[in-house]
């Protein structure tokens, strides 16, 4: 090859490089699809399009929203980590690391780019108006004294975001949870109906899902598992206040896309996601409706995501759910 044409070749280059680098900080050019891994009417389809309204007020262009809940959210999240890194096909990020566990699929951090959390809610433990269960000592108590004499309700297959954290604090404080009785029910609603009906004793779930059932006088919130009391539920106490320690743990959400892409893009789309989130639209959005705004920059969740893998890991050991 002459001089000439080396030089040639590597202005050509120079020149792609430089046309990529304008692409990513132009993005988006064209609309995004974001996937959500839940049905329709959801908080996840709630809070995800919200989001997507933000998005599109920032960067002036289309976000697209399909639901894609098959397989307890398995299909939605290996269609986006699938997808090409060039951030036109973004997902929801929410407690993942049960499904390895479980051998339903083989995420694991390294499986997508973090961009950003958007928002926490807290499990919550909710018992019938009469129960004998009046605050979050009396049922720890109970369970440690015997842990099958409690029914408890639980998401699927007993692994979903309220059992983790609960089951996470039962096992700090002494609760031998293998042989606690968790009782799979479709749904929180489901779960909560039974609760009224008195066949069971107590519901994970989150606050905002009990409201008309509370109102109606036939359900009780007996504690939070957040840091701090809840703003729109100050009677609510937390876990931490009746135990002397903080348990916090509940479902999560974030915007994520396929292991892969490069750090200048990252960096725009978090950067626009972060515009989103600060926008006084979402904001009152999400508040409106009950859900905790909590933001996690791209970094942090990632270092966020190691923790979620070894608490889920922990916990579903100790269910022997796991070899």
């Amino acid at each position: 090859m002459s001089l000439r044409s080396g030089k040639a070749v590597l202005a050509a280059a120079a020149l792609c490089i430089a046309g990529v680098a304008q692409a990513q900080a132009d993005w988006p050019q064209r609309p995004v699809t974001l996937i959500v891994i839940a049905g329709a009417g959801g908080g996840s389809d709630y809070t995800m399009r919200m989001l997507a309204r933000e998005l599109e007020a920032v960067s002036g262009q289309r976000f697209t929203i399909v639901n894609q809940a098959q397989g307890g959210g398995v299909v939605g999240m290996t269609n986006y980590v699938r997808a090409r890194p060039d951030g036109y096909t973004l997902g929801q990020l929410s407690p993942y690391a049960q499904y390895t566990l479980l051998g339903q699929a083989d995420f694991t951090a390294d499986s997508y780019t973090p961009i950003g959390q958007f928002n926490a809610d807290p499990a919550a433990i909710h018992v019938a108006s009469g129960s004998r269960f009046k605050d979050v000592p009396a049922l720890v108590s109970a369970l440690k004294a015997d842990p099958s004499s409690v029914r408890i309700s639980c998401g699927g297959t007993c692994n979903a975001s309220w059992d983790i954290p609960f089951a996470s604090m039962l096992m700090d404080q002494g609760v031998d949870v293998s042989q606690v009785t968790f009782v799979p029910a479709q749904g929180s609603a489901a779960g909560l109906q039974e609760l009224v009906s008195g066949g069971l004793d107590v519901v994970l779930a989150s606050v905002p899902e009990t409201d008309a059932l509370t109102r109606a006088g036939h359900v009780k919130t007996i504690g939070v598992l957040a840091h701090e009391r809840l703003d729109r539920y100050p009677d609510v106490p937390t876990v931490a206040e009746q135990l002397g320690k903080v348990y916090a743990g509940g479902t999560w959400r974030a915007l994520a896309g396929p292991a892969g892409m490069e750090p200048a893009l990252l960096a725009r789309i978090e950067g626009l996601l972060k515009q989103a989130y600060d926008s006084e639209g979402f904001q009152q959005a999400l508040r409106s409706r009950g859900f905790e705004p909590v933001w996690l920059g791209s970094h942090e969740l990632r270092e966020f995501m190691v923790r979620h893998e070894e608490q889920v890991a922990q916990v579903l050991k100790a269910l022997r759910r796991t070899p």
